[in-house]
């Protein structure tokens, strides 16, 4: 119980600090993928021929926000709190995981808004909307894991914090999220269609926008891949733990 406790005592925090003097709050996190929105329906709405063209897109965004904010946040979660893992006895993954709770509560709050304004964009009110709540929880999983590996290799390679801002652009644009995959050049197909959040995009959008519901194969590949990045950042950052004080 007291573990749950710090852990929701450093989710909450990290929501204080960021919406601290801000006038909009949490409205914030709608509106960068607003702005997203206006620029890929002016550049791709027309060339990319999908009905409903504003809930395909804003299906997407809305999760890929919630890995890039998890993870950029994530990736320094350690190192930024130095001061508090040397001073008191809190287990190390408490930092990143207080980092994806955070964003998940801010994921939620968009949730609300996208459900109320996506009643203009063709979105179809019924029970398969509640396919969300496990689609979000196999995605925070992942994103999880994947924080767990970052944010552990960053404390000894500080240019892993660099290197993720840097490749975070070009991880958007092989994440098809303004154009269906269908019409990515050939070439380029085979990455794209592998990329893991991908998949997870694609979940997500099967359950807003796609007249049929995901299959029970993308289910099974979204928990597989869910899964297995949790394993891997869970073996790597308990090999690393132990030394994260001295190193820094």
């Amino acid at each position: 119980m007291q573990n749950i406790d710090r852990i929701y005592a450093l989710s909450k925090r990290n929501v204080i600090l960021r919406y601290k003097n801000s006038f909009a709050g949490f409205l914030w996190g709608f509106f960068k993928p607003l702005l997203y929105l206006l620029i890929f329906t002016v550049i791709f709405k027309q060339r990319s021929g999908i009905d409903n063209y504003v809930l395909y897109a804003t299906s997407g965004l809305i999760f890929w926000f919630f890995f890039s904010n998890s993870t950029s946040q994530s990736v320094s979660s350690i190192i930024g709190s130095a001061g508090l893992l040397k001073a008191l006895n809190i287990p190390s993954y408490f930092f990143p995981l207080s980092e994806v709770l955070g964003e998940l509560f801010n994921l939620l709050l968009t949730l609300i808004v996208f459900l109320i304004i996506m009643h203009w964009g063709g979105l179809v009110y019924d029970l398969r909307l509640l396919l969300i709540v496990p689609c979000v929880a196999m995605f925070a999983i992942f994103v999880y894991g994947l924080n767990l590996l970052l944010c552990s290799m960053n404390v000894f390679f500080r240019d892993i914090g660099i290197i993720w801002g840097t490749i975070q652009p070009a991880l958007f644009f092989l994440t098809p999220i303004a154009i269906p995959e269908t019409d990515i050049p050939t070439e380029y197909r085979t990455i794209i269609v592998n990329n893991p959040i991908y998949f997870f995009i694609r979940l997500g959008r099967g359950i807003f926008y796609n007249p049929e519901p995901p299959s029970s194969q993308l289910w099974i590949s979204c928990a597989i891949i869910a899964l297995s990045m949790f394993l891997v950042g869970q073996f790597v950052f308990n090999r690393l733990k132990n030394q994260f004080i001295s190193a820094i």
